[in-house]
């Protein structure tokens, strides 16, 4: 045999080796941790049995405890699904350990699984584009609220100011985001597609 084919022979090995070690829970696992997503792994009785270091930072290490706080306490109160403890749920903009995250939770006839993924980052780059467009500081205070996920209602609540007063501030600051040339890629999906 060549030096040439043994080196194609090595690399060939080689390369199988290495493609060998990204297996789907590798690069699932490396996905989340990239992306800054906390991920918790409980049996159906709530027993914490994996979490990830962004998790145990997030809630404390609870490996082998029972955990009814957080994600288990919106996965307690929904009663909107049609089997209760099998099937996946995503919960938007959910405010836990003073936080925004949006929460999926996998559920399986054996295990719940818990993705967290953090909002702080995308809410703050929103924000500061919206700071950027000149506007009022009520616009400010309500777009803020806005991206936070609130409806009108509760910013209207929040901001002791009347609906009629949420949609004009919203309007406005639509007007102000098209008239910028800006885009409304920043405005929650549901807002931007309903036009306010």
């Amino acid at each position: 045999m060549t030096e040439k084919n043994n080196t194609e022979k090595n690399t060939a090995e080689n390369n199988n080796d290495s493609s060998r070690q990204f297996t789907l829970e590798t690069v699932l696992l490396q996905s989340l941790e990239e992306g800054g997503m906390i991920v918790c792994i409980k049996d159906l009785d709530k027993i914490v049995l994996k979490q990830n270091e962004s998790c145990i930072k997030l809630c404390g290490d609870r490996e082998g405890q029972i955990c009814c706080d957080g994600c288990m306490e919106i996965y307690a109160q929904d009663d909107s699904q049609q089997w209760d403890r099998w099937g996946n749920r995503t919960y938007r903009n959910s405010y836990l350990h003073d936080n925004y995250y949006d929460v999926t939770l996998l559920c399986s006839d054996h295990h719940l699984v818990s993705i967290l993924q953090p909002l702080e980052e995308k809410q703050a780059i929103a924000i500061e584009h919206y700071r950027k467009l000149g506007l009022s500081k009520r616009e400010l205070e309500v777009i803020t609220e806005a991206v936070a996920g609130l409806s009108n209602t509760q910013i209207s609540e929040k901001l002791s100011i009347s609906n009629a007063t949420i949609r004009t501030h919203l309007n406005n600051i639509y007007a102000k985001v098209l008239d910028a040339g800006g885009s409304l890629s920043h405005i929650p999906k549901q807002r931007s597609n309903a036009g306010g």
